[in-house]
């Protein structure tokens, strides 16, 4: 998954917005002076409200799917002002990541009995999951992470390897893409429940 820092998100007009599992289309109507962007749903759905949202944003841009994870601001039902909290990334994923509202999670890496590094779950899929921390990892590195999922009536706590794939640093936060090596059929059964759920309005 390759970044971006050329792009200009004022030249993008139509994003699809995903909030807590539920997806949104919008058309950009301004930007502001601290970098956020304004957009307005062109589809029918309720809307949103509430202040400090997790979501993700995606466009097209030169033919290919991006993204970038924000918080979302409500003004009024319709229409929202995005921050971006992360790098724009190129969505080359094969299956779709669901949002999990920065549950937590440890890992610890392969071989090693300590330095257990907490991080926050920014989204996650049967293949990978995207990380925050403000711990460095590394890269082509495998860690043993344990996550706790917590969706509705679902919470359980999931242990699978993990090969760290990508890195990206954003002041003190590191941003990591993480693909699954090993994973028993029990913990993959597990993912699967919560990923059906989620996958659910």
């Amino acid at each position: 998954m390759g970044t971006m820092s050329a792009l200009d998100l004022r030249s993008v007009r139509d994003f699809i917005i995903r909030v807590e599992n539920r997806e949104h289309t919008a058309k950009l109507i301004g930007t502001g002076k601290q970098g956020e962007i304004f957009v307005e749903l062109t589809d029918q759905s309720t809307g949103e409200s509430g202040m400090g949202k997790n979501g993700t944003a995606f466009f097209l841009w030169e033919g290919k799917w991006h993204y970038f994870t924000c918080k979302i601001f409500c003004p009024t039902l319709r229409r929202m002002a995005i921050v971006r909290t992360s790098p724009i990334a190129i969505d080359s994923r094969r299956e779709r990541r669901y949002e999990t509202g920065l549950l937590k999670g440890r890992a610890v890496e392969k071989g090693l009995m300590h330095a257990a590094i907490d991080f926050n779950i920014l989204n996650i899929s049967r293949t990978g999951t995207r990380i925050e921390t403000s711990h460095p990892m590394k890269i082509g590195k495998t860690y043993l992470m344990e996550m706790k999922l917590v969706i509705k009536h679902f919470s359980e706590i999931i242990r699978a390897e993990y090969v760290v794939t990508n890195e990206t640093k954003i002041g003190s936060m590191y941003y990591y893409g993480c693909q699954v090596v090993n994973i028993s059929p029990s913990d993959a059964a597990l993912l699967e429940k919560y990923l059906n759920i989620a996958s659910k309005p």
